[in-house]
């Protein structure tokens, strides 16, 4: 229950510097300078910056101020705000930048607490109050501030909820003033290592709505049955402003290339998806700029349009593929089966007309039914040919399903793999075998069914609005550990399920006439084998022997830490 009669009026004084000691072994002294100096040709400026308040931290009210660095003392913030009821609290970040070329570090950090006026050595028991690292670790006293660094403090005041009583107090003021010297041979360095999962999860903790959990089924490990929560990132299609924010949310530096993380996995790692060269340590790509280089999906055909429904696959069998031969209508007089059986090598028409129609693909090209290579229309007059005694359900297994399906490489998975021999070799380690899905699920069959399809549509795959993480076939898990969908390296392709999870395209490019390979087929028209891209404009698509874009995507290992950053393109997450 909100007491207005009992109200805590907090005036916080912050980050006093009111002494900055500069040590010399040649004058035996300590030199005091408030704010900048120079000291023959070197400069002593260590000062605070860039002040974040949390946005759901109680709104400044009449008569009280919100944190300002002072304007004639840089190293000192004030302000003042008012908690009402248990619960209440205010809390910001603040930078200590060390722009000077001389190393410092933190001596004591001396506090004050005034209540009522009347000084205290602890702060009362309804009230919390807290000056942190920004990840929420203690400050440690003669840690380096190195000369052209940055650190993050996180300043909290809140009022507690587990009180019984309201207190009477009405005034609080508090100070605190690190003393900062320069750093000699008892200094430390700190590097605050955290773990990049937890990144997403606290996120997801805050209620900011950038990122949610995902419910579905979901198959991220060949070996194992993950149990961990996914958090994916997530900005509706009319969110623009808020796919924007989340661009400078999850950058990361990892082996000397800057990734976005862009969802966990369900044994615990991180999956980055490659956003290109740093520069000076910053992460802004845009473009063909956020992408390795351009290759098609799978460069198969000769130049005669030879396309077959196997150059879907990551991995193909070019030994039971079928492909487009022609086009051709139907010829008065020839015969046309629902099916065909084969013996001695030769196809024998089943149930035959005089007509091509949705329950007539079949022919043998002439009016007898008899013939060593059958011809299948699957599509308006587009047709294929087969002659090893299969019929067309029997192939289209062969290409998509069967055992034996992953024989050789396609284009893109041979481009990829070049590149991370030549680029992440060495990473290997600290990656997971986590499964990079193709998925190749039939979701409408078209004129490919013998039983009734109609040649007037395409043989479809995936839906444009589902998301599913399963991968439910073996043979599109792809992994080092799956015999059956191997990989040489940890490292493959988004999914079109997983932009799905993150909605609004603009995550990923802004410009929609850019556009990046995705891991999943679409559909297969006339003659063409057509997959999914990304692109601002919408989930776009392309024919697998077109080029486009390559934005690798590998998964951190479980456990995974980072240090610095806050995963903005100017200060983006190290991997270390």
């Amino acid at each position: 229950m909100r007491r207005n009669n009992k109200q805590i009026t907090t005036t916080f004084i912050l980050f006093s510097l009111l002494l900055i000691g500069v040590v010399y072994a040649i004058l035996q002294a300590n030199l005091q300078i408030n704010g900048t100096a120079k000291i023959r040709a070197n400069t002593w400026d260590i000062h605070f910056d860039n002040i974040q308040v949390n946005a759901n931290s109680v709104p400044i009210g009449t008569g009280d101020s919100a944190a300002t660095i002072d304007p004639e003392n840089n190293c000192k913030v004030d302000f003042e705000v008012t908690l009402s009821i248990p619960g209440d609290f205010y809390e910001f970040t603040i930078d200590v930048v060390n722009a000077g070329t001389i190393d410092g570090m933190i001596g004591e950090l001396n506090k004050t607490l005034v209540v009522n006026n009347e000084p205290v050595d602890n702060p009362p028991e309804y009230l919390d109050y807290s000056v942190t690292y920004s990840d929420g670790l203690e400050i440690e006293e003669n840690h380096k501030i190195s000369a052209g660094t940055t650190e993050t403090y996180l300043v909290r005041l809140e009022f507690k909820t587990d009180i019984e009583e309201l207190p009477s107090a009405t005034t609080i003021a508090t100070s605190l003033t690190p003393q900062y010297i320069q750093s000699d041979s008892n200094s430390i360095n700190v590097i605050h290592y955290h773990e990049l999962y937890d990144l997403l999860e606290n996120e997801y903790n805050n209620n900011s709505g950038y990122v949610q959990i995902y419910t579905g089924e979901h198959k991220d490990s060949y070996t194992t049955n993950g149990t961990q929560t996914i958090y994916y990132w997530h900005a509706e299609t009319s969110e623009d402003e808020k796919a924007y924010e989340i661009l400078d949310k999850w950058n990361v530096l990892f082996n000397g290339f800057c990734w976005q993380a862009y969802r966990t996995t369900d044994t615990g790692g991180v999956k980055l998806i490659y956003n290109g060269l740093p520069n000076e340590g910053k992460c802004k790509n845009e473009g063909s700029n956020q992408m390795v280089g351009s290759n098609a999906y799978n460069l198969i055909n000769d130049g005669t349009q030879n396309c077959s429904p196997a150059y879907f696959g990551y991995m193909y069998n070019p030994n039971t593929l079928i492909s487009y031969k022609g086009e051709e209508t139907a010829v008065a007089g020839y015969k046309y089966g629902n099916d065909v059986t084969y013996s001695d090598g030769t196809y024998t028409l089943v149930s035959t007309t005089t007509y091509r129609d949705n329950f007539h693909h079949y022919t043998c090209n002439n009016s007898s039914g008899n013939c060593t290579t059958v011809r299948y229309y699957y599509y308006s007059n587009y047709y294929t040919e087969i002659s090893d005694g299969r019929n067309i359900t029997q192939a289209l297994n062969d290409m998509l399903y069967a055992e034996n399906v992953n024989q050789v490489n396609s284009s893109i998975k041979t481009y990829i793999e070049t590149w991370y021999q030549n680029s992440m070799n060495s990473q290997t380690t600290k990656l997971e075998d986590t499964i990079f899905c193709n998925n190749r699920n039939i979701s409408k069959y078209g004129g490919w069914n013998p039983n009734g399809g109609s040649v007037g549509d395409s043989l479809e795959f995936t839906t444009e609005s589902y998301s599913n993480l399963n991968c439910s076939n073996e043979t599109d898990q792809f992994s080092i550990s799956n015999p059956k969908a191997p990989l040489t390296y940890p490292i493959g392709l988004m999914t079109k399920s997983e932009m799905n999870l993150l909605k609004n395209y603009k995550l990923f490019f802004r410009d929609q006439y850019i556009k990046a390979w995705l891991m999943t087929p679409q559909f297969f028209n006339y003659n063409r084998a057509v997959m999914y891209k990304s692109s601002a404009g919408g989930v776009d698509n392309g024919s697998t022997e077109g080029t486009s874009g390559v934005r690798p995507v590998i998964s951190l290992k479980p456990g995974t830490k980072y240090r610095y950053g806050d995963g903005s393109k100017n200060n983006p997450y190290i991997i270390e």
